[in-house]
């Protein structure tokens, strides 16, 4: 294996992990300002209230995004795979 090889296959499988990780951060992170926003506004300080929206909006981001999220994973799993073969 080249050097150059693996830091861009290294590179790529972490590009993957922030475009997969991305929208379901982004949707914990919405649903926790609106919690928190609404708790400031109520002065309701309990973290229970906060956490299980999140939960909420990542399981439903999760189950929105799946089809999207399995292809580019599977795409990506393809390619370095298929990469195999032209290494030996």
């Amino acid at each position: 294996m080249d050097v150059d090889q693996a830091i861009d296959w290294t590179r790529e499988a972490l590009r993957l992990t922030l475009l997969l990780g991305g929208p379901l951060l982004a949707a914990a992170l919405m649903a926790g300002l609106v919690v928190n926003i609404f708790q400031t506004m109520t002065q309701l300080n309990e973290p229970v209230v906060g956490m299980v929206p999140r939960l909420v909006a990542v399981a439903v981001a999760t189950l929105v995004l799946l089809p999207w999220l399995a292809s580019r994973w599977i795409d990506f799993t393809v390619d370095l795979i298929g990469s195999i073969p032209d290494m030996l």
